[in-house]
C-alpha cells in the first residue's frame, strides 16, 4: 500500500472512529438531554443524529476493509434498532427523561447489549496496523 494510501486509510479509521464514539449511547445523552422533549421526539433526535453522522461518513467506506465497514454499518443498525424497540416498550406519552433513564437502565442490565464498544475498538485496532505497516 502506498503512503497516501496508508495515510488517507488512516484519515478514514480517525473519522470512522469519532463516529463510533458519537454515536454511542452515552455520547448521545450527553450531546441531547432530554429536556423538555418527549420520549418520541427524543428517540427522533438520536436516530437522525445517528444518521447524519453516518451520512457524513460514507465515503470512508473506500479506505477501509470491509469488515471495518460492515462492523460501522451493523452498529449504526444496532444503535437505531435499540432506539426503537426502547420507545416501543413506552406509553405513548412517555417523556424523554424516561427514554433516558429507559437506555441507561437497558445498559446497565447488559453492558454489551451494544456493540458499539466493539465496534470502537475493532476500529482502533485496524488503525493500528495501518499505522504499524508505514
Amino acid at each position: 500500500m502506498s503512503d497516501i494510501n496508508s495515510m488517507l486509510s488512516i484519515q478514514a479509521f480517525e473519522r470512522l472512529v469519532a463516529f463510533a464514539d458519537r454515536s454511542g449511547f452515552n455520547a448521545l445523552a450527553a450531546r441531547f438531554p432530554a429536556g423538555n422533549l418527549t420520549a418520541n421526539q427524543l428517540a427522533a433526535v438520536l436516530k437522525e443524529s445517528i444518521q447524519t453522522e453516518f451520512e457524513h461518513n460514507l465515503s470512508q467506506q473506500i479506505y477501509v476493509s470491509e469488515t471495518a465497514w460492515q462492523a460501522v454499518l451493523d452498529m449504526k443498525e444496532q444503535q437505531c434498532f435499540i432506539i426503537d424497540q426502547l420507545i416501543a416498550a413506552l406509553p405513548e406519552d412517555a417523556s424523554g427523561s424516561l427514554f433516558a433513564a429507559a437506555i441507561k437502565t437497558f445498559l446497565e442490565a447488559d453492558p454489551n447489549a451494544s456493540i458499539q464498544p466493539i465496534v470502537l475498538e475493532l476500529l482502533k485496532n485496524e488503525a493500528r496496523k495501518n499505522l504499524s505497516s508505514l
